[in-house]
């Protein structure tokens, strides 16, 4: 009898543990997710990415690559579909489709608030990204800060907006506490993946009812 009670007991442990850390893991916007972002790319945009020229050392770009790459690798978890494809170095904004230019201006003297932009250039008529840039201040240097940066700035094109109320280290789209400081990740956390995934959802549902549509016509 004292046996079954005592494993009764450590069963009933086990599920408390289990439903916690089910609880736990449940992605809440503006708790450990980013709310939704009102523009990002087109449903598989192979993004091309161009620096402006001269403007980043060897190391601050490989920190930029490999921002790139994991956002890119992330297609697998939120079906988005969109790849970053660095194009070189160019002399001023690219305004074509699919492109995105990183480049840098005096961001925090001009906004205290910021050291970071992202900027739409061109949207189409639904909203949807056609263009963008990208502006980091000439202050921020360290490579792992960039790091920190690119990829939070590359979130806003894929549909997440900033999360000042998110406990910290659950979200790229965290606040950062200083100009040449990450704010404690380098990567999307996987609540920032389960929004890029209901986002891109949701979207391709959307394209899909206007391709019935005209077929309809």
């Amino acid at each position: 009898m004292r046996l079954f009670f005592l494993l009764t007991v450590i069963l009933f442990i086990a599920a408390v543990r289990i439903v916690a850390q089910e609880k736990s893991e449940v992605c809440v916007a503006n708790h450990n997710a980013p709310p939704a972002n009102a523009y990002y790319w087109p449903p598989d945009t192979n993004v091309k990415v161009y620096f402006t020229r001269g403007t980043f050392t060897g190391e601050q770009r490989v920190t930029l690559l490999t921002a790139m790459k994991t956002w890119s690798d992330s297609n697998q978890q939120t079906g988005a579909g969109i790849t970053f494809m660095y194009a070189g170095e160019i002399d001023k904004v690219a305004n074509c489709n699919g492109c995105l230019t990183v480049t840098r201006r005096e961001v925090h003297k001009n906004d205290r608030k910021h050291y970071a932009f992202f900027n739409p250039l061109k949207q189409s008529s639904d909203g949807l990204l056609v263009s963008a840039w990208i502006d980091f201040d000439f202050a921020t240097t360290s490579p792992k800060a960039l790091q920190g940066y690119m990829a939070h700035e590359l979130g806003h094109g894929l549909g997440l907006w900033d999360c000042k109320n998110c406990k910290k280290k659950k979200t790229i789209m965290n606040g950062f506490p200083g100009i040449n400081n990450d704010n404690g990740l380098l990567a999307p956390s996987a609540c920032d993946l389960e929004v890029v995934r209901q986002v891109y959802e949701l979207q391709r549902r959307v394209d899909r009812n206007v391709v019935v549509e005209k077929q309809r016509r």
